[in-house]
């Protein structure tokens, strides 16, 4: 039984090789003088170049490969060493018939969740003790149970002075998983910080994730100061207004994690005994990218009772933007004119 498999390519900002023309073989162009790192080319069904404007009719298969960094020499059955080769990822065969998809993605930054206290209409109480308290929803083990509290004894009445000192308190904390900030002299902006285990390295053990967080404004009063309760301040004083997380798109944290997400169909289905070897990786840190998706059907003979299944399979691209070179448009002006003459008549990619 086959499930679904995923394909991604990953190019780099570069434009098409001049020895990368319609019809040449990929043995020819594989090698160190013709594809370059990075490089992705749309093959026919015979591992050949498919000309920009071709349909169906010319070939109802496709290929897409991109070159890597790795080169490897080997010896031909002639007894000519040939070397540089570059080694290739190769998509699954794609036939026109059975595509069922086909979208491109524009690349969209990612912005960090933001909270907006407005204490306007507060007059602070000197002696009181005031808190933040921040309860964090992204814990998946334990939604809504991490908080982090932070308290201020107020020493003036003065709300701005106030504020700066509340600001001060809790940038003060290393471990804060939020950054304050004073606007207008009345307001507590609380943008969330990127998080480090997930957003640093290609190596990176956790996925990708944001910080989701709900935020308290609260204090003590002198009657229940003994019991340590806390009092929410007064909506007539306080406002909490939230701007939502936005994951983005094309972000080099998301494509490293599908990257990673497809080393098992290359063979490496280990990745829990250390150290873990695994290839290298093509995203590139800071990167951003376009990605291209085709969702397409591989018709294959079953082993069962010797009639053909299909088995689903995703094809992604992504390509660096902003770009210099003109990869990008090289394979869209492959990859639209051929899509448009499928069955489905797929609209052009625009990216």
């Amino acid at each position: 039984m086959l499930n679904r498999v995923t394909s991604l390519l990953i190019g780099k900002d570069i434009s098409r090789d001049a020895q990368v023309v319609a019809g040449a073989q990929i043995d020819t162009i594989t090698k160190s003088t013709g594809l370059a790192n990075g490089e992705i080319v749309v093959l026919d069904k015979d591992k050949k170049v498919l000309a920009a404007g071709a349909t169906i009719a010319d070939s109802d298969t496709i290929f897409i490969i991109q070159s890597t960094a790795d080169t490897f020499d080997y010896t031909n059955k002639a007894g000519t060493a040939v070397t540089g080769n570059r080694k290739i990822k190769m998509s699954g065969p794609i036939v026109g018939a059975k595509v069922k998809n086909y979208v491109g993605e524009v690349y969209s930054a990612k912005s960090e969740m933001t909270a907006t206290i407005d204490f306007t209409g507060l007059t602070p109480a000197v002696g009181t003790e005031y808190i933040i308290r921040i309860v964090y929803n992204d814990i998946n083990e334990h939604p809504g149970q991490f908080t982090q509290t932070y308290r201020y004894i107020s020493t003036t009445a003065t709300l701005s002075t106030w504020l700066t000192a509340l600001v001060a308190k809790i940038n003060a904390h290393s471990g804060r998983r939020v950054t304050a900030t004073e606007a207008s002299n009345t307001d507590l902006i609380l943008t969330a910080r990127e998080i480090p285990e997930c957003c640093s390295t290609i190596t990176d053990i956790d996925k990708f994730s944001m910080v989701n967080f709900t935020a308290y404004a609260n204090y003590i009063s002198v009657a229940t100061a003994t019991l340590g309760q806390w009092i929410t301040i007064p909506s007539t004083s306080t406002t909490v207004t939230y701007v939502a997380l936005n994951h983005g798109s094309g972000n080099w944290e998301q494509i490293r994690d599908l990257e990673k997400d497809v080393i098992g169909y290359r063979g490496i289905s280990n990745l829990t005994h250390f150290p873990v070897f695994t290839p290298t990786q093509d995203v590139v840190i800071d990167a951003t990218y376009n990605m291209i998706v085709i969702e397409h059907e591989n018709p294959y003979v079953s082993p069962d009772n010797q009639y053909v299944k299909d088995a689903p399979q995703t094809t992604t691209l992504a390509f660096v933007v902003p770009s210099s070179g003109t990869q990008q448009v090289s394979v869209l002006a492959q990859l639209n004119p051929w899509l448009a003459s499928c069955p489905k008549a797929f609209a052009n990619v625009t990216l």
